[in-house]
Order: structure tokens, then sequence, then C-alpha cells
């Protein structure tokens, strides 16, 4: 919960804002009372999207959604108006944190609060059957903790189930590690498309994570369609019952009433719902403020008695560095760092700008702005100094790309099937290039755009017009690209990387693995560095495509940065340093979690683990300089001179002092 800004209306309707509640690809959500001072949650279409038609229709939806389903464990509607100059929709305030919060700050549910939850978001996903819905989106951050019980929120993306096949082959529309592997397909959805998201979240409040790991968003639904889930950590009680709701195939998932009796026992799932089933840090939270007296027939300014925008500081975590274990206590105010051997206030928070979704892969910085890309749907442009909004562009679908930044225009690719092109200083679209399925993160060079697509191809766009030269077909989906002189090298689902002239798209050659090859190949002198997900790190020959070298146990979503002949890259929590001309390794660094993609600058490498750390070492030596301890998983980094910026599993993005 964070205050009124400037730029937020004081009222909506008949209710007085008084809190921001966070936000979204759509709107903004804010705590506000009703005139006889009841709380709600009220969701506000940005400003910016209020002309748009599509955005309008998805916001209608929603709210005839929301209204359709009046379940116990779901938030209910109070009022909503879709048609208004600012359309927006109140429903009931739930007082608690979300499942994704509450594990990220505390850790694990034990046993006896996964099955309450369980029994009652089985009882809210009946209901929203019952009203031929679809929620198509149950993941932690839309699961609400209420002392009485969860509620299941946001609707924004359900749908019809007599209309649910209306959803375009290779668009993907939901959240990553919480999908079944039909909407990843873009298969037509049923009701047990919620039950395989209802077993990843169960997952995630007995583990802490999600059952497909943290990866980016390619990695992650390859493994959802293609791999099985992890759940040793799953307690054994709950472990076979967790397991049927990830089958793969919908038809192999168990129906709702039976999962009501596994988790239930039998019994009245009110049992489990008793006083005590929230793990004690959460019992009786509720941080709204009280409502600020209001002027007869006049909305006051409000003045939230709410914390300044920011993390919130808990002192019972712990900060560790290389040599031992260090207790917080009021260091962690100061930004979560620890410095060992870096610049005066290297490691501490410079700003902190809050998303609804995910930044998986790397920012970019450009000038005055960086551009970070969230599975929220949203391109944000960020000046770099303060962390205030530029401009903003929501998509159709989640992003789980990075932007590209070139001469005054950035590109990016969405899972609506999009290229885009903007104006790098107002965010104006210059023109669109639609594919056949989910867009990866693009590289241009040489007046032409180069992308991978989920529809199989490798499509290379004129920058000036937006317009198809060539395109280049594989077996599979082709990933993120790479350019080098006159060739242009793309991973693909189909176990190779191939090689494609980026003058004629004519293949050059093709290198098998035994993997999917997803991640983002470098060049440097001479060879292909690249991962493929049967653990690989290979080396092949530019020109060649002959295996020069072959690195095991790495991890496809983690890398490989090559800068001073090293490469280098993640395999679990391991971060390794390698000869880029022999694979011997230099040396290897050990986080408390796994590793993401590493960025090089300055003499450094920067990166960010599962165990919620910014690491930066000596990039020749793997010397700790320092660490930043974030609230939740740190992902993907990018470096400029002065500052480091990365996406958090907390929502926000970072920029950090080096």
């Amino acid at each position: 919960m964070e205050p009124l800004e400037s730029d937020d209306p004081a009222a909506v309707g008949p209710y007085r804002l008084v809190a921001r509640l966070g936000s979204g690809g759509m709107g903004r959500v804010y705590l506000g009372y009703s005139p006889a001072g009841r709380k709600v949650a009220v969701k506000v279409i940005r400003p910016e999207y209020v002309q748009e038609p599509a955005f309008r229709q998805r916001f209608a939806r929603e709210v005839i959604a929301s209204r359709a389903v009046s379940g116990f464990f779901t938030a209910g509607v109070v009022d909503a108006d879709p048609e208004g100059p600012r359309p927006w929709l109140a429903t009931a305030y739930i007082p608690g944190p979300s499942l994704q919060r509450a594990v990220q700050k505390s850790g694990p549910f034990p046993e006896r609060s996964v099955r309450a939850l369980g029994a009652a978001l089985v009882e809210a996903l009946t209901a929203i059957h019952g009203a031929s819905l679809i929620h198509r989106d149950l993941k932690p951050a839309n699961v609400l903790l209420a002392q009485d019980g969860p509620r299941v929120i946001d609707f924004g993306i359900s749908r019809l189930c007599e209309h649910s096949g209306l959803t375009l082959t290779g668009t993907t529309i939901g959240s990553p590690g919480y999908m079944s592997p039909e909407q990843i397909q873009g298969l037509r959805v049923e009701p047990s498309t919620d039950v395989f998201s209802l077993g990843s979240v169960l997952a995630y409040a007995a583990t802490g994570t999600s059952p497909f790991g943290e990866a980016s968003v390619p990695a992650l639904l390859y493994r959802v369609v293609n791999e099985e889930p992890d759940l040793q950590a799953v307690p054994p009680e709950l472990r076979e019952l967790v397991g049927r709701c990830l089958a793969k195939k919908a038809a192999d998932r168990p129906e709702l009433p039976a999962l009501m009796h596994a988790l239930t026992g039998g019994r009245p799932p009110g049992e489990l719902l008793a006083p005590g089933w929230l793990p004690e840090p959460w019992q009786g939270e509720d941080t709204a403020p009280a409502l600020p007296p209001t002027p007869t027939s006049v909305f006051a300014p409000p003045v939230p008695a709410v914390p300044p925008p920011g993390p919130p500081v808990d002192r019972r975590r712990v900060l560790y560095s290389a040599a031992g274990v260090l207790a917080a206590g009021g260091a962690a105010a100061a930004g979560w760092a620890l410095s060992r051997g870096g610049a005066p206030g290297a490691g501490t928070t410079r700003w902190r700008f809050a998303t609804t979704g995910t930044v998986l892969s790397y920012p970019r910085v450009a000038g005055d702005l960086v551009y970070a890309a969230s599975n929220d749907g949203t391109l944000y442009a960020l000046n770099t100094a303060d962390g205030h909004r530029g401009w903003a562009y929501t998509t159709g679908g989640a992003i789980g790309s990075a932007p590209a930044v070139l001469g005054g225009t950035v590109y990016l690719g969405g899972d609506d099937r999009v290229l885009y092109a903007f104006d790098a200083r107002s965010g104006a679209i210059r023109w669109r290039y639609t594919t056949g399925g989910i867009v990866h993160t693009p590289v241009v060079t040489g007046g032409v755009a180069y992308v991978g697509s989920a529809d199989h191809r490798l499509h290379a766009v004129d920058v000036a017009s937006g317009e198809r030269r060539w395109a280049f077909t594989a077996d599979n989906d082709t990933h993120s690209p790479t350019v080098s002189g006159e060739t242009v090298y793309v991973g693909s689902s189909d176990t190779r990387l191939y090689a494609v002239d980026a003058a004629t798209g004519e293949k050059r050659w093709a290198f098998p693995t035994r993997g999917a090859v997803s991640g983002v190949p470098v060049v440097a002198g001479g060879l292909v560095h690249f991962g493929s997900t049967d653990g690989g790190l290979y080396a092949v020959g530019a020109d060649s495509g002959q295996q020069v070298w072959r690195f095991p146990g790495t991890s496809v979503g983690a890398g490989p940065a090559v800068a001073r002949d090293l490469v280098y890259v993640g395999g679990g929590k391991r971060l390794s340093a390698l000869e880029a001309a022999t694979g011997k390794a230099r040396w290897t660094f050990l986080a408390a979690g796994d590793v993401h993609a590493p960025a090089v600058a300055g003499g450094a490498v920067y990166v960010g683990s599962d165990d919620s750390r910014l690491y930066a070492l000596d990039a020749a030596t793997g010397r700790p300089l320092w660490s930043h301890l974030a609230p939740a998983p740190v992902h993907a980094p990018t470096a400029t001179e002065d500052t480091v910026y990365f996406g958090c599993a907390d929502s926000a993005l970072y920029a950090v002092r080096l």
C-alpha cells in the first residue's frame, strides 16, 4: 500500500480514494471508502487507454465476469462504471496480503494451511465454473489472504466456457509458470485448465517456488509443456494430489469435487479455515489507513497514514557474504546492501518502480531512459535518475522478451504475436508487425529487425516500413537471435542452432543438440556460444558450425555473457567463468539460490539469484565485491557506468548504485 500521488484521482464515482493498492497492465487499484465508510478496492483504467476500444472491451468483460461470480471465496463486485470517461470497478476490500507476498516474506505454508487454502480455492473455482467462466489466471498474486479464508481476484482475462476456443493459436494469455500446457499452445481451454493452475499455486504455497522454477518466459513455457514439475519439496501427503493437478493432459486432472474430498478428508471446508489457519506472521493483518475526515459535500485531498514507497524491511532477514553471515538489524534499511570492496554506497537502492508483473528479462538503457518489459504486458520507459515514468504501453498479452533500442526507436516482441516499434521518447507506435506466435527479443542492425517467433519462423523486418524482407522456417519455436557480420544465429526448440544468411534468409548450417536452444547466442572470437536445455553450454565455429567445446551443467535461461575472453554462465546455484577459446573453467562462484543471466560492465560481473540477492563479482577473479538483498528473487540485470537495473519477483524494477 502506497500514498496517492499528484496524478491520482481523489474520488471515483461515489468512492473516496485514500491509497494505492497496486497497479496492472490496464489500470491502477486504490483503497477507497463508500459514503457510508465501507472499504472497497477500486480499479481504474489508465487515462492513456481510455480511448483504446480494446482496453474498454477487456475491462467490460472483467466487469461482466466479476459480477457473474458470487462465491464466498471471491471478491464480490460492489459497483462499476465500464462506460464512463474513466472506467472503474469497485470490489469488496480484502484485509490481507496476497499469497505471493506472504510466501516471499515469511516462507512456505505448513501442510495444514496449504490444505485449507486449497479447499477454499476449490470452492472459489466451483463458483467461477458454476457461472460458466474459466478464470485462466489463477496465481499467487491473485489470491488474497483474509482471516476467514482466501479470496480469488482479477477476472481480467477470464472467459465464458463456450467461448474459450477464441484464443488465437500461438498467443498465450496468463502467467508463465501457472498456465496450463493447453493455454501455452493456444488450444481450447476447459475448466480443467484452472485445476492445473491450482496445482501450481498449491505447490508454491507449500515450497515457496513455482513447480517449474524461475527462468525466462520461453524457458518456463517450454518446461510447462515438455518437462515434469519439481515436487520434491512438497509434503509427501500432498505430493501425489498436486502432481495429478499438474498432469499434462487435461483429461488426467482431477475434478473439483474429488479434489475437495482429497484436501479435506470429507470434513466441511470451514473446519480447516478455523481461526489460526493462516501462519502466525499474517494473523490479523490489515494495513488499511483510517478514513480521513471529509468536508461536507467536498472530497478533500487524502492524507493516507501509510508508509512511503519502497519494499518493507524485515529485520529477521539475514545478509550473507562470501566470508560468512551477518545479522541484518538496522543495516537492512539502507537498501539491504553489504559492501565488500565496492565504491562507497555501492549496492544501495537508488529507486524502485512497482509493476504488477515481473520483469524477467534484462532492461535496456538509452540516454536518460531505461526501458523494461513486464509480464503484466506493459513496456515501461522510466527516467534513469529517479525512476519516474516517462511513458508506458500495454500490449495484448504478457511480455517475456527484452526491448531493443536503436536510432530513437524501441523494438519489442510480445506474447500477442506482435513486434512493436515505438518512438523512444514519446512511446508513440511507429509500426506493428504481426507474426503467427509469441515474439521473442529482437536484434536490430543494418536497417533490419531480426526476431524469432513461436510460429517457427525467424523474421527479418525492415525498420523503416515495418514490412517483412524474408522469413526462415525451423521445425519449432525460434527464439532470440544475434547478428555477427552477414550471419544471423538463432536457436530453436527443435534442438538446433541455425546460422542464416542475414541478407537472404538462406540457411548456412545447423548444429544439433539434445535439447531446446532458447537463449540468446553470443558471438566472440570466431565462436558462437549458446546454451541448450540438455544442460550444455556450447561453443561452435561461427563459419563452420563445428563444435569446439561443450561445458556441462549449465542453465539455458542463465546466460551466457562474454567479455575479455571469458564466458560467464550460470548452472543451478553456480556462476562459472570459462575461457572463451577452450571452455576451461577459470573460476566458480556459488550462490544460495539458482542464478540467472549475468551482465558484465566495468570489470565486474553482476548476477541475480533466487536467494533474493544481486551479486557484484570481480570479473577476472570471481572475488565478491558486494551484494544487495532484495525482497524476492532477482532476475537478469543490466549495468551502466554507475547503476545496475534489474527486475525482482516482488513485481518491481530496481536501480542500484555501483
